[in-house]
């Protein structure tokens, strides 16, 4: 990558068309203006491909790249492998951002001398509009890419989403999303947190996530739906050969990563739970073995240790209905 510019900001563009406008022009109304906004037309059937080429026609910063579809993974990497800019940054194209937040960011980024800056987010409700406060750093402070990989898989405040936070760009000098893969932030964030060696927490919410049916983030159960545990079961057998400090908060996100597969597959449709019964069979034979883990570890909620505690006795479907039949008595 050539580095001649500020700040690279990579916006993947898939099926996108009704958000993709709220998407760049909250980028191009930033506070900073030394940036060069690259849109990646991910072979989008509907209108997206032609969207990009007219902001571009219309503002010098935006760049654009058409490709055959190849997933979010494939456009992020397409996008950092064209980048110019000393900084990267992500944007998801159905969500937005504040218009100070690439300030908020790089200025943090100088003040800590540091390569990857994490701050905070909203999250908005397509059905209400509501927007509600979501993760975000308690304070201001300088930890070690270690302690930030152990609040990565312990959601302490903090997640392995790519999009709240700022990169230098030499961090992905040999660094990727993983192809054909969700959740491919999962394996790619704590690396990148590692190879840093420190990072800056920013206490701000600057990216306003958009929870919106259809996404990712609300398909129904298929084989991506076990990525996330897939990836979770790769991240711990590497902290075991390499990160022993490690080990114990990845070990607590595999197990999470088995109870969400769980809860997916409780309220799944009964032929997507016929379809993934070796998956329920696995994914409830483990959450039982390291149960006992998860109740003693101290990174579990309380409403968490009860959910996955009914979850690996194959209560939590039974008792859900019963909790939503009183509820509605009341």
């Amino acid at each position: 990558m050539e580095n001649r510019g500020l700040l690279s900001i990579i916006v993947p563009v898939y099926k996108v068309e009704s958000y993709l406008p709220r998407c760049v022009d909250s980028i191009l109304a930033q506070t900073v203006s030394d940036f060069e906004l690259i849109l990646v037309d991910d072979g989008s059937p509907d209108r997206c491909g032609a969207i990009c080429d007219e902001y571009a026609a219309r503002d010098s910063r935006v760049r654009v790249i058409h490709k055959e579809n190849g997933g979010l993974s494939s456009a992020r990497n397409a996008g950092i492998d064209i980048a110019r800019g000393q900084w990267l940054g992500f944007v998801d194209s159905d969500d937005y951002i504040t218009p100070d937040c690439y300030e908020k960011l790089l200025s943090c980024a100088r003040r800590r001398n540091v390569k990857l800056v994490c701050a905070g987010r909203w999250d908005v409700s397509e059905k209400t509009v509501e927007m509600t406060p979501g993760l975000c750093p308690e304070k201001e402070e300088t930890v070690s890419g270690m302690e930030l990989a152990r609040r990565i898989f312990t959601w302490d405040h903090l997640d392995s989403a790519a999009w709240d936070k700022l990169y230098r760009a030499d961090l992905f000098s040999d660094i990727r999303y993983p192809l054909g893969r969700v959740n491919e932030d999962t394996p790619v964030t704590y690396r990148l947190a590692l190879k840093a060696g420190e990072a800056a927490l920013c206490p701000e919410r600057v990216y306003c996530y958009y929870h919106r049916q259809g996404s990712i983030t609300y398909s129904k159960v298929s084989e991506k739906t076990f990525h996330f545990s897939e990836h979770t079961r790769q991240i711990l057998q590497n902290c075991r050969e390499q990160y022993p400090e490690l080990v114990a908060p990845a070990r607590f996100m595999n197990i999470r990563a088995h109870a969400y597969n769980l809860k997916m597959l409780d309220t799944a449709l009964p032929e997507d739970r016929e379809r993934f019964s070796r998956q329920y069979r696995d994914s409830r034979r483990e959450l039982g073995r390291e149960l006992p883990f998860l109740l003693g570890c101290g990174y579990a909620t309380p409403r968490e240790k009860l959910e996955d505690t009914l979850l690996a006795a194959g209560l939590y479907r039974p008792m859900r209905k019963a909790f939503r039949f009183l509820r509605g008595k009341r």
